[in-house]
């Protein structure tokens, strides 16, 4: 059996305390037990995680669907949710975020051994696949068409500087003009080239050949000063080629 660095977020300290119990009985390293969303958040941009043990039900500013949400914007990392429900709405809602496992309490050992070596094998299988994709993407179109008003307007990839929310629409930046577009970031990182674009804040997606310089918490572009999120910071720098 594999050992895994796994954070519990419960905020019921009997279930965690036996949670924890059970992981360390599989000999699992448990880096974290927090009983709020913000701060395991906060964790899991500083530390190398596994898998994220997640109760739905958490109480405070952030329940577990949002602190799965959150995950799942900064992180590539699988969580599984943890319930004392099963009922067909909080199902639902779970399903929207995606998770790599539900164990519904009370549960057992042999349920979390399995969930657990499930949801590693299903993310291991899923970046096996996603792999090829940035080698591909340089095959496809390197334009896009965006709806502007009544007209569809042809933009070269290559000629966006960079791309800005703006509430409920996006502005696509480009050296001559910008293009407003009504869209989400989520719809527009997925169009655009992830050899190219990154997105380093939840209001920005950039075009990394056109960076000028970058500095502590916000990079340039063009004369643009644009912010770094910390939970961005990391995947930004690795994209770099550095000296």
């Amino acid at each position: 059996m594999s050992n895994y660095k796994i954070l519990i977020v419960e905020d019921d300290p009997n279930i965690a305390d036996t949670l924890k119990d059970m992981l360390e009985t599989m000999e699992h390293d448990v880096v974290g037990v927090f009983d709020n969303g913000p701060e395991a958040i906060l964790f899991l941009t500083r530390n190398k995680v596994d898998l994220v043990l997640l109760d739905i039900q958490l109480r405070g500013r952030m329940n577990g669907i949002e602190v799965a949400g959150e995950i799942q914007e900064t992180n590539s990392i699988p969580f599984i949710f943890t319930t004392a429900y099963a009922d067909s709405e909080t199902i639902a809602k779970a399903k929207e975020k995606g998770p790599y496992g539900y164990i519904v309490k009370p549960y057992g050992m042999k349920d979390i051994f399995a969930a657990i070596e499930i949801a590693i094998n299903n993310h291991k299988l899923l970046d096996e696949l996603q792999v090829p994709q940035l080698e591909a993407a340089d095959l496809r179109s390197n334009h896009l068409y965006l709806k502007v008003d009544t007209k569809l307007v042809k933009v070269d990839e290559d000629d966006i500087l960079y791309v800005e929310a703006k509430g409920d629409y996006v502005l696509f930046k480009t050296l001559e003009k910008g293009f407003v577009v009504n869209a989400t970031m989520k719809k527009v990182e997925e169009k655009l080239n992830p050899a190219k674009f990154l997105k380093v804040h939840r209001s920005y997606i950039i075009n990394l050949d056109k960076i000028v310089d970058i500095e502590n918490t916000t990079l340039v572009i063009n004369d643009k000063v644009i912010p770094i999120s910390r939970s961005h910071k990391d995947s930004l720098l690795s994209r770099l080629n550095t000296l």
